[in-house]
This record gives structure tokens, C-alpha cells and sequence, in this order.
């Protein structure tokens, strides 16, 4: 079996390096072996600015956060953008990235089911968050929500839950999904393809999403298992068909019945075509996976950002002035 020497960096913090997606689908056909000096090295955008400029060998973007590829410092990339580019790319929005490598499919409820889980819902409506959205939509349907009836925000953002005003723990935040009817899933921004965890999550514990955010969020989900604010001026409609599925029993009960996924088995075949396109890059020779142009204008411009890098690690000022930009 072949060794392949990597390293991860700029992820979450409760990522390990040893023991992810990525790992247990490497470790299908090769010997994983976490590496100060990696042949290969898997990023995020979402830890520090520029950490993964201090690797020359290949570099594998996954694109958790909404920024689109670099493909001058990035040979490959995991992104939510639609669009080709050769074996360099796959799309696979941060929605239906699962540590465990195991695509979730959803359960298809029984009305039986859906009505036990109706009756034992406490809440009405949840909002969780822990900073405002770029488009402000988010704060627009907790307010619009809000009025019509009490939503619980236990996040540090918008708090109304015994003034806490700490980040809600995931522990908290499913016994808050378990326990609404609803919930407000909003992506922090609007952009074709970007889609989070945000309508996922929800959906794993049968609380129906009220969301906002990519606006071909159908190209995957089923519009008739969510409530979808397609714009600021849907406002009232959104109001209206949330009004509707509280005070309708059997309405809410068919909307809980609904497949999530337009089909039912697009992550299980989006996990194969992932597999494929990892097997592709870390088969090669490290030298030869190297795709990224290292020449004249792009050799200045990786020179420049590792530069950037350098001042990142060891200035204070300019990581509080970053951090503040990205």
C-alpha cells in the first residue's frame, strides 16, 4: 500500500488532522501519514490567512467559507462554484462535507412518525447564530418570525434566552432543532452554489428550515419539505406560509413527510465522485501533481502572499487587521 505523506491546515477547530473525511477516504487505498513535510497538503479557508503558503508541494483547497479558488496558488480545489476546470476541480459545497465520510441519507417519514415528532416539538421557531449576515436577511426573518410569535435565540447573536450571551455548544443547538417546529436556516451570504450546513442540520432533526440564502438552493433540495424566503420581498409570503403550517396540523405533519433531497441518493453518488477525484491526485507522483503555474507573474504572486504570510505569523497588528477583512 502506498504511503502518503500530508498535512492539514486552516480548519475548524474540533478538525483532526487524523481521523476526517479526507483521511478515511485516502485510507481506502493508501497509508495516511500525517507530515511536518508533507507531499501533499489539504487547506481551508477557514483558519488563519495564508497559513498553507508555507508548503511548496501540492496544495488541496476545500472551500468551507464563500471565497472561490485561487488556482494560481491552489493545483486543486473542493468549492461550491459551478464551473470546470479539468481534474483541478470538484464541486462539493461545505453542506455535504461529513467528517465521518458517511453521505447523509435522510429518512423518509411515515405519517405516523412525522406526527409523533409533531406533537413533541416545545418550540415554535430557533435562531442560532453568532454574527450578523452580510445581506441581513437572517435578522429580517427572526424580527418578521419574531412578531408573530416567540423564536428562541440562544446564540450570542440577537440573544433572548436568559441573557447568554455565550456561543451556543452543538449539544445546545440540536436540543433546540429536536425541539422546534421551525427553524431559521440563513446562509451568511447569497451566492449561486454556496450552501452550508445551515438547511442541513435542521433537516437531520426533523425541524422544518424557513430559508434564505443560495438561489439555486434547488438545484438539491426539495421545495416542498422547507420554506424557502426567496428575497427581501418575499418577506410577507414567507410569514404567511410559516403562519399556515403552525396553525395546520396535517399541512405541517406532509411537509415533515417530504424527502429533503430532490434525490435521495445525490450525496451517496457525489461521495463516489469524490473518492475518484482524490484516488486522481494522490496517485500521482507529488511532483508531477503539482498543476499550479510557477512562473513570471504567478511565481510573483505566490511570492507576494508568502510574504504576506510571513508578516501574518509574526505581527500582531496586521493578524487583527486581516482577521477583521476576512
Amino acid at each position: 500500500m502506498k504511503t502518503v505523506k500530508i498535512d492539514f491546515v486552516g480548519f475548524w477547530g474540533s478538525f483532526k488532522k487524523d481521523d476526517n473525511l479526507f483521511t478515511r477516504i485516502l485510507s481506502k487505498k493508501f497509508k495516511v501519514e500525517i507530515s511536518d513535510n508533507p507531499d501533499f497538503v489539504i487547506c481551508s479557508n477557514r483558519g488563519l490567512a495564508f497559513e498553507y503558503m508555507k508548503y511548496d508541494c501540492a496544495r488541496i483547497i476545500f472551500m468551507g467559507e464563500n471565497m472561490s479558488p485561487d488556482f494560481t496558488v491552489f493545483d486543486y480545489c473542493i468549492g461550491f462554484d459551478y464551473m470546470d476546470f479539468g481534474d483541478r476541480y470538484f464541486r462539493m459545497p461545505f453542506a455535504f462535507y461529513f467528517d465521518d465520510a458517511k453521505p447523509w441519507i435522510p429518512e423518509t417519514l411515515s405519517y405516523e412518525k412525522a406526527k409523533e415528532i409533531y406533537e413533541s416539538k416545545k418550540h415554535f421557531c430557533n435562531f442560532i447564530y453568532g454574527h450578523p449576515s452580510s445581506h441581513g436577511m437572517r435578522e429580517k426573518l427572526f424580527e418578521t418570525l419574531n412578531e408573530y410569535k416567540r423564536v428562541e435565540s440562544p446564540g450570542s447573536f440577537l440573544n433572548n434566552v436568559n441573557g447568554n450571551k455565550k456561543r451556543c455548544s452543538w449539544a445546545e443547538k440540536n436540543e433546540y432543532l429536536v425541539a422546534s417546529k421551525f427553524t431559521i436556516a440563513g446562509d451568511s451570504i447569497s451566492y449561486p452554489g454556496f450552501v452550508t450546513e445551515k438547511i442541513v442540520q435542521p433537516f437531520m432533526r426533523h425541524s422544518v428550515p424557513v430559508y434564505y440564502g443560495n438561489p439555486k438552493i434547488d438545484d438539491y433540495f426539495n421545495t416542498d419539505a422547507f420554506v424557502w424566503c426567496k428575497t427581501e420581498d418575499d418577506l410577507n409570503r414567507t410569514l404567511e406560509e410559516v403562519k399556515y403550517l403552525d396553525s395546520n396540523e396535517n399541512a405541517y405533519i406532509e411537509m415533515l413527510m417530504q424527502q429533503p433531497l430532490n434525490d435521495v441518493n445525490y450525496l451517496a453518488e457525489l461521495y463516489d465522485k469524490l473518492e475518484i477525484f482524490l484516488f486522481n491526485i494522490f496517485e500521482q507522483n507529488p511532483e508531477d501533481a503539482v498543476r499550479r503555474v510557477r512562473y513570471f507573474c504567478a511565481e510573483k504572486h505566490e511570492k507576494f502572499l508568502k510574504e504576506y504570510s510571513y508578516k501574518y505569523k509574526k505581527t500582531p497588528d496586521f493578524i487583527k487587521k486581516i482577521k477583521g477583512v476576512l
